[in-house]
């Protein structure tokens, strides 16, 4: 039997990325979503839920508060922008706490466990996404099919289910896909999130000045939610 999961997150880009890992692991299912509290508690006297990924800062009610309005709650994996909330949120007897952006090893790690003691002491399977093996991807624009190696990307800018591909020597290309979505096709090592609607390659970053980061003359802020991953990543953090 599958385990029954609820997310409640305000940003749908978090509630989406948590929905994609959950779909690779056989044991779990989304049975519902939700970016306000007071609706998942709703939920949760609706339903049974077995695993509740909870975001901390939500407007109205917090995670935490929501927790504390709760007599019998199910696994709670914490999610957050903000690392100060770290301690105080065990006290309230989660599972895990995951700190944005959050890589789908780290979210295995926490939903590992609550399935690896439901399963007597069995190890849970589940793959990785697999390393590229190649150095270059395919977009499909305008009824054609176009190469790009990866040392040719710049950036890119998501908007909808559409993504603007920024190189070194074409004019920006309109691909449809979502920016989630063609973040999973790149090598994580070499691309970043720096925002909700920005993923760049990070070896073509120039500068970085307050909160933007300048490639090839372009001009790209980076989010809140992304700026500690980034600055760790490039040895500032």
């Amino acid at each position: 039997m599958k385990l029954k999961c609820l997310i409640v997150d305000d940003e749908p880009i978090a509630r989406d990325l948590i929905a994609s890992y959950i779909e690779k692991v056989d044991r779990l299912e989304v049975v519902a979503m939700s970016g306000d509290a007071f609706q998942a508690l709703n939920i949760l006297h609706e339903q049974p839920i077995d695993i509740m990924f909870l975001d901390i800062q939500m407007p109205s009610l917090t995670g935490l508060d929501m927790l504390k309005t709760l007599d019998r709650k199910p696994q709670v994996i914490l999610t957050t922008a903000y690392s100060e909330f770290g301690a105080e949120s065990y006290e309230y007897g989660v599972t895990d706490y995951l700190l944005k952006p959050i890589t789908f090893e780290r979210f295995m790690k926490a939903v590992n466990k609550i399935l690896i003691p439901q399963a007597q002491g069995k190890e849970l399977v589940a793959e990785a996404p697999k390393a590229q093996e190649h150095d270059f991807i395919f977009f499909k624009a305008d009824k054609k099919i176009y190469k790009f190696n990866f040392e040719d990307l710049l950036f890119f800018q998501g908007s909808g289910n559409y993504v603007k591909v920024f190189t070194k020597s074409e004019k920006p290309l309109m691909v449809l896909e979502k920016l989630s979505a063609l973040q999973e096709k790149l090598p994580a090592d070499d691309f970043a999130r720096i925002h909700k609607s920005y993923l760049i390659q990070v070896k073509q970053i120039q500068h970085v000045s307050g909160n933007r980061v300048f490639i090839e003359g372009h001009e790209i802020p980076i989010g809140q939610v992304y700026r500690e991953e980034l600055l760790r990543r490039l040895g500032e953090g």
